[in-house]
């Protein structure tokens, strides 16, 4: 099965659902985030499975999740702060037809023997419903944290993609 065929349909449009779908900044919201002790901007995520098995059953095209590696307070929103492709792993697990997407891995943060192999193993447990979605980043934080030059670095991504590509070849990319 190729995934796009599921999320592509001519004359159609399909509907996807993103996590975290809390970040509730409301004042119970943030009640209930200083009773469960979590730091702000850290999303709840006691419920995801429950969530995404309804999603599931509820009939969307696709349940996508963000790579957001560094909390950064100054940008503006929590995002998704835990591991995207082995959250979506565990997600594959209580799912049975949703495409799991990233909506995107930051690709000059990642080594791409890695992520083609974590890809691939997220590709195998889901029965091929994988989405990987890549980009640049946008978070100006995190490439220093990463040891990583932005500009020349990008210079490389080419090479990278090739790679994934080829390491890859049955991963929707």
């Amino acid at each position: 099965m190729n995934p796009f065929d599921k999320l592509y349909k001519p004359g159609k449009m399909t509907l996807g659902i993103e996590f975290p779908l809390d970040n509730d900044w409301s004042t119970e919201g943030n009640r209930k985030r200083l009773e469960d002790n979590r730091p702000f901007g850290v999303p709840d995520i006691s419920n995801h499975l429950e969530l995404a098995q309804q999603i599931d059953e509820a009939g969307f095209a696709a349940l996508w999740m963000r790579d957001v590696p560094i909390y950064d307070p100054n940008f503006g929103d929590g995002a998704q702060l835990f591991d995207t492709l082995p959250y979506l792993g565990y997600l594959s697990a209580a799912t049975k037809n949703i495409l799991l997407g990233t909506a995107a891995i930051v690709l000059p943060l990642q080594q791409p023997i890695k992520l083609a192999k974590a890809a691939a193993t997220i590709e195998n447990l889901s029965d091929g419903r994988l989405l990987l979605g890549l980009g640049l980043g946008d978070r100006p934080v995190e490439f220093p944290m990463y040891n990583i030059d932005y500009k020349k670095d990008l210079k490389s991504l080419d090479k990278i993609l090739t790679l994934l590509k080829k390491l890859g070849k049955q991963i929707a990319i």
